[in-house]
């Protein structure tokens, strides 16, 4: 949704921006902003390196940027003159900062006569940092929603200039999640840049004592582990749902696991990691609390399957009484 406030529609003019961001979330917001009235002079994102490994595997900022011919910039730090320099001649009015994944120093923060704004995926102080829609989904979170605010030289520490709030579905995953505060951000990203042309934003102070944070994300994390309790290796797994995946290994190979559900009384007579039994409703397997029963799964390289046809071919894997560590 595009909003301009009717007040404003007759006598609406664009600001010059610079777009800092890396991500598929946030070149959502950059393609909003290429069909809105303002100017985007040019965008800046992580160098190609430091997003994938892969050779000329660009963001999904860089790949839209270069589509629609706005110079790109792709900085390995901020923190030089040459940068700086660059960015003062560009004269812009404001940055806006979506999902970038670079720190800004002071001297950038203070290059704008509107300042830099963020749009971050919480509603902060709750989780600040670079991962906050899959450590609402760990934490068992009941809502989040869109924080903008405007930056300081702390870590998502500025003052709240809006914010909007979602609920967090029991089945929500990390792609679904991202999908419905796209278009929450995009509304809201709008109607902030509006409340800038007119001069009539409101700043909250963010309350400290409620800070959490939500550290970067390690494909390391993902490995299941059975001593934690079963409602926790289920939210692993959505909150991990596409990236970096919930998995564990058998044989030798490791096995993603893309859905699963708690049962939760637990069998004190098994062990911890031990399979319970392994049929079309799924591969149960044993908790420090609570049965978690896998449901979709994939080995490396071969189609995400359902349980059924999982164990079509691999029943003889999943015996029960079989431990998995």
């Amino acid at each position: 949704m595009i909003y301009y406030s009717k007040k404003n529609i007759n006598k609406y003019k664009k600001l010059k921006i610079i777009f800092a961001g890396t991500s598929n979330f946030a070149s959502e917001h950059l393609h909003a902003l290429l069909k809105s009235p303002h100017q985007i002079l040019a965008v800046l994102t992580k160098p190609d390196s430091s997003f994938n490994r892969k050779k000329n595997c660009f963001s999904p900022v860089k790949i839209l940027a270069k589509k629609s011919y706005i110079p790109v910039f792709q900085p390995v730090t901020l923190n030089n003159s040459e940068i700086q320099n660059i960015l003062k001649k560009l004269n812009a009015d404001i940055m806006l900062v979506v999902a970038y994944g670079i720190i800004l120093p002071e001297k950038i923060l203070n290059l704008f006569p509107l300042g830099c704004i963020n749009v971050h995926a919480s509603l902060l102080p709750r989780w600040r940092g670079p991962a906050p829609i899959q450590w609402a989904i760990l934490s068992g979170d009941k809502k989040t929603g869109i924080s903008i605010i405007k930056m300081d030289k702390g870590i998502d520490t500025g003052k709240i200039l809006y914010s909007t709030s979602c609920s967090i579905s029991l089945n929500e995953t990390y792609f679904s999640l991202e999908k419905k505060l796209i278009a929450i951000g995009i509304e809201t990203m709008l109607i902030v840049l509006d409340q800038c042309l007119l001069n009539t934003c409101e700043y909250k102070i963010q309350n400290n004592i409620s800070v959490t944070y939500a550290s970067k994300i390690k494909k390391e994390q993902g490995k299941l582990n059975w001593n934690n309790h079963a409602i926790k290796l289920e939210q692993l797994i959505r909150a991990f749902n596409p990236w970096p995946s919930a998995f564990f290994r058998i044989h030798n190979q490791l096995i993603k696991v893309w859905q699963a559900n708690v049962i939760h009384n637990s069998n004190k007579k098994k062990q911890i990691g031990e399979i319970i039994s392994a049929n079309k409703n799924g591969i149960q397997i044993n908790t420090k609390n609570g049965i978690l029963n896998i449901t979709k799964l994939q080995m490396s390289g071969k189609k995400t399957m359902s349980v059924l046809n999982f164990l079509n071919s691999k029943k003889k894997w999943f015996i029960p009484g079989k431990i998995l560590n």
